[in-house]
């Protein structure tokens, strides 16, 4: 493998990171525009001064051949793609920024560890207006998709099958359950649903397969290798080039133009080079957590499959060749595969997942051959919705019932022992107040440990509809038992420590005189116009309003409060309250 490809590559990704952290939330990017322009025009002239030196040096190395100057080149490569990622960084965030402060930055709701909204947004490149609505070179390509996704739903197929098959064929999973969702990541399956180099592997196969493969060794193999290149870049594009089939057509075209050139390189250097090309293009690819697992299970098979394979060839060659005959080798290459694609891929899965499938590897011994099947099926559903309705209604019907047996399937493996491992490694909860930031679901959290604490609602919430992803992404990783729920009207008091009350509807006085307490929680229901009343029953250290109420009660209420005297808490606009005892 090329040392300056390494170089380059590790280079271009410091760039980004160092100019993430420090243009991430540079805000004056939208405001300061002489400033904004200076951080994004000094790395290109330093890059511009590198060159320079580069070619002073390649000069001197003329006269004095015998004078050392790897060290020397590799210094300069390295800061020359370190500045480049910097600058192309900055870029891109100036840019942001802008559409941010005419849109509104966006604000993630603050409840313990949720899902980064800010963070999606910004390596998406989306606003808060245009929630995901993507614009350019891949806007056209989502507008398109659109088209050819209102022929697919005309068919007549079960709605969580035509969910499967749309996000395995065309990359859209918008109409995907979240059960259906959590059952693939069970699975170790989640990959089937992303669209990237499993699915491409199997279309571009098929696609020289009908173009007769030899051809790419003939005289027409620059025809068919454009053929190619145009292919992959057409599917891409209507499939709205998501990150993961980026990374993937980028490395196969480089595959295919090296193969016309004939210049056989690493297939690690091809990685890299994808690598180089994609944060070049658009350095946010870096902070995409499809493309770090989509790289990183890439990376684990080119340095572990062939190792791991040799090994077992000089230990069992005879039952290897044996099986080759018989075409019962698959079955040893899919694992293998799986499993060192999942080398590299568990700590990210770990850390973004909370759980680690066992079953995975073993399952894509069925799992693959039935996806290429699906796959398949459905490009061919596509265009028969065009040019044979009817037919394409029958084979929906058929698609339906093979999506439905790797449903099952993968439910039946989902429920052997030892299937998922949990989130052990998480920290538990430390002794917490929690204002959860849930209009849908108005809640407070009193955590005296990860095995006891109480949960203070009105009612009629329903904990398992509203409280999904918090149960999910928080109590299950950080506490060892459920909470005790406290549902009622009016006002309840939480004893232990700590001394909160819930207000949701105002003229019911729980105790007589004023009394003290930590927190005073105003919810939806609150119908006074005033706390007038509450002044005479309460003395609170902090008055919290939830978001649930309106936007002019909590105006109304915070304005009151600070004439009164009293600290106030919006959840709404500052997001989930969180008291550490």
């Amino acid at each position: 493998m090329s040392r300056p490809v390494v170089i380059a590559f590790f280079a271009l990704l410091a760039g980004v990171a160092v100019a993430d952290l420090f243009l991430y939330d540079a805000t004056w990017m939208a405001t300061d525009r002489t400033r904004a322009l200076w951080v994004q025009l000094a790395p290109w002239g330093f890059c511009l001064l590198l060159t320079l030196l580069a070619l002073v040096r390649y000069r001197l190395e003329l006269r004095h051949p015998l004078s050392p100057r790897r060290p020397i080149f590799s210094l300069l490569t390295f800061l020359f793609f370190l500045s480049l990622g910097f600058g192309r960084y900055a870029f891109v965030a100036e840019r942001q920024h802008r559409v941010w402060a005419v849109d509104g930055r966006p604000v993630n709701r603050g409840n313990p560890d949720e899902f980064d909204v800010v963070r999606w947004q910004w390596v998406n490149g989306s606003s808060t207006k245009e929630k995901g609505q993507a614009t350019g070179l891949r806007g056209k390509g989502l507008a398109w998709r659109e088209m050819v996704l209102k022929r697919v739903k005309a068919m007549e197929m079960e709605e969580q099958a035509m969910a499967v098959v749309t996000a395995m064929a065309l990359g859209d999973r918008s109409m995907l359950r979240q059960d259906t969702r959590d059952l693939y990541a069970r699975a170790g399956a989640s990959h089937l649903l992303a669209l990237s180099g499993l699915h491409l592997g199997i279309i571009v196969g098929l696609f020289l397969t009908w173009m007769n493969g030899r051809l790419l060794l003939s005289r027409w193999r620059k025809v068919v290798g454009v053929t190619v290149l145009l292919f992959i870049a057409g599917y891409t594009f209507m499939a709205g080039m998501p990150p993961s089939l980026v990374r993937a057509a980028l490395m196969t075209s480089i595959f295919v133009v090296a193969s016309l050139m004939q210049r056989y390189g690493s297939s690690l250097q091809q990685l890299l080079l994808t690598g180089i090309a994609m944060l070049l293009w658009n350095p946010m690819y870096l902070f995409d957590v499809g493309t770090q697992l989509s790289f990183t299970a890439v990376g684990g098979i080119l340095l572990f499959y062939k190792p791991l394979y040799m090994w077992a060839f000089e230990r069992w060659r005879y039952q290897m060749f044996w099986m080759q005959r018989y075409w019962l080798l698959w079955p040893f290459t899919t694992v293998a595969v799986s499993l060192c694609a999942q080398a590299l891929t568990l700590p990210l899965v770990a850390y973004y997942f909370h759980q680690i499938p066992t079953y995975g590897p073993l399952l894509s011994i069925i799992l693959i051959p039935l996806t290429t099947l699906l796959l398949y099926l459905a490009l061919l559903l596509i265009l028969l919705s065009w040019v044979w309705p009817l037919a394409a209604t029958w084979l929906g019907a058929g698609l339906s019932w093979l999506v439905g047996a790797q449903l099952w399937l993968m439910t039946q493996v989902t429920h052997w022992p030892g299937a998922v491992i949990p989130d052990f490694w998480s920290r538990k909860a430390d002794p917490q107040v929690v204002v959860y930031h849930n209009r849908r679901c108005p809640a407070l959290h009193v955590i005296a440990s990860p095995k006891q604490s109480w949960l203070l609602m009105p009612e009629p919430d329903s904990l398992e509809t509203g409280m999904y992803y918090i149960r999910r992404d928080f109590w299950q990783r950080r506490l060892t038992e459920e909470p005790v729920v406290l549902r009622g009207k009016g006002a309840i008091a939480l004893t232990d420590g700590f001394r909160a009350v819930m207000v949701n509807k105002n003229g019911e006085k729980p105790t007589q005189g004023r009394t003290q307490v930590d927190l005073l929680w105003v919810v939806r229901g609150f119908r006074g116009g005033s706390l007038a009343e509450l002044t005479t029953t309460y003395q609170p250290q902090l008055l919290v309003l939830d978001a649930s109420l309106a936007q002019w009660q909590r105006t109304s209420l915070a304005a009151e409060a600070e004439s009164i005297g009293w600290k106030v808490y919006d959840v709404a606009d500052k997001g989930a309250l969180r008291l550490v005892h």
